[in-house]
């Protein structure tokens, strides 16, 4: 029998069952015909192959204080262990022909990495602006001042710009990356493989009047992703349509946050029109999707949003909802472009509230956005063309001396 080409994928930030890693990349890769392992660095630990045939191993990250800040400094002790030398460990069992790293913090062991195999080939894969998220997420409520916070940011950010320079190659996930990557880390091949859809299979048109949620925000939910402006806007709404009902699918990882939207449910008596859903699996979720009739997507305007396009706005389109999304970055031109949507003024609960009511009561209006949704998907939004431009990279990296 022929042996196959092994690929490892690497992350920190990510879990094992991850839309774009996991569903997306991994299995794209298994069905081309490689042999491949998936290191994730998490809470959990474990080694196993998944009914796909991907062989993962789960490494649980070390805490040997009990601070952040003090475990941070103890794990910089030359002769202490991490995580990174475990996944490090693991690489050299394995000796892929090619290691495709997310999340950045992976890149503390590249330069070991690269010792394995001298003819091995690295991708990185870029999800987001580390240092705007950073700044407008990490150290948003920080105690620490600002200059440092923000020295610190830019700081981390120049170093993964020259840990991207040690890669072969470099995918982001939107324009925006992508051109910042270009700027920074001229020398190395660099491309886009945008977070499209894999769901087009799962898309079931049913009725109009079937489906059980007028509105839905699917993701992390965070105040400024505009989690609470839903929330409030649905005070307005319900005085039109008393039987509103808003799905908000995602973990709430922020407790006064939490606090915050529970208070305002149980104040204004709005348990029956605001479903909280915590973490669905992958597999699931077209469930949700196919009985929604508006997605949401309110971001804050702040810096973290402006170079990257969210993978919930080509499932919106795959199942033919129509987007209301704020009006700036990337989001507003791909919804724009596409006459998916309405983009709206961030942060305005009263202004969310005017255009849901809106988008339901104009069906000719609704109908129009969500056929082009579909359309755009089906022809140019989809995960089947990001796959061969995957396929490429993998033959083009694997064929180089």
């Amino acid at each position: 029998m022929e042996n196959k080409i092994k690929v490892c994928l690497i992350a920190d930030q990510h879990s094992l069952y991850d839309d774009r890693i996991y569903w997306k990349e991994a299995m794209s890769l298994i069905k081309k015909g490689y042999e491949v392992y998936y290191i994730c660095i998490g809470n959990d630990e474990g080694n196993e192959k998944t009914k796909e045939e991907i062989y993962y191993h789960l490494i649980k990250r070390k805490k040997y204080l009990p601070t952040t800040i003090f475990n941070y400094l103890f794990k910089k002790i030359p002769f202490i262990k991490t995580e990174y030398h475990n996944a490090l460990d693991i690489c050299k069992k394995i000796n892929p022909s090619i290691i495709h790293i997310h999340d950045f913090k992976v890149n503390k062991i590249i330069k070991d990495l690269k010792k394995i195999n001298i003819q091995c080939k690295f991708i990185y894969d870029v999800h987001e602006p580390l240092d705007k998220n950073l700044k407008d997420c990490r150290f948003k409520k920080s105690k620490i001042p600002k200059f440092i916070t923000n020295y610190y940011a830019d700081y981390i950010q120049r170093w993964e710009y020259k840990k991207a320079s040690l890669h072969n190659y470099i995918l982001t996930t939107d324009d925006g990356l992508y051109e910042r990557f270009s700027s920074n880390v001229p020398d190395v091949d660099i491309d886009i493989i945008y977070n499209f859809t894999n769901l087009n299979k799962e898309r079931k048109i049913l009725p109009y009047e079937d489906k059980i949620f007028d509105a839905a925000y699917i993701g992390g939910l965070t105040k400024i992703r505009g989690t609470l402006t839903a929330v409030k806007a649905t005070k307005y709404i319900v005085k039109k349509i008393p039987s509103y009902k808003l799905l908000l699918l995602g973990e709430i990882f922020d407790k006064d946050l939490k606090n915050e939207i529970t208070s305002f449910i149980k104040t204004n008596n709005l348990e029956n029109n605001i479903i909280l859903k915590n973490f669905i699996p992958y597999k699931e979720i077209s469930n949700y999707y196919n009985q929604i009739k508006i997605g949401l997507n309110p971001l804050f305007n702040v810096k973290a949003h402006e170079e990257i396009i969210q993978i919930k706005l080509f499932e919106y389109m795959n199942f033919g909802l129509p987007i209301i999304t704020s009006n700036f970055g990337y989001m507003k031109q791909y919804v724009e472009e596409n006459n998916v949507g309405i983009c709206i003024e961030p942060n305005d609960e009263k202004l969310l509230a005017e255009t849901i009511i809106y988008l339901l009561k104009n069906r000719e209006l609704f109908d129009f956005y969500a056929e082009n949704g579909i359309k755009a998907v089906d022809e140019r939004y989809n995960w089947k063309i990001m796959e061969n431009k995957l396929f490429s990279i993998y033959e083009k990296l694997l064929n180089e001396k």
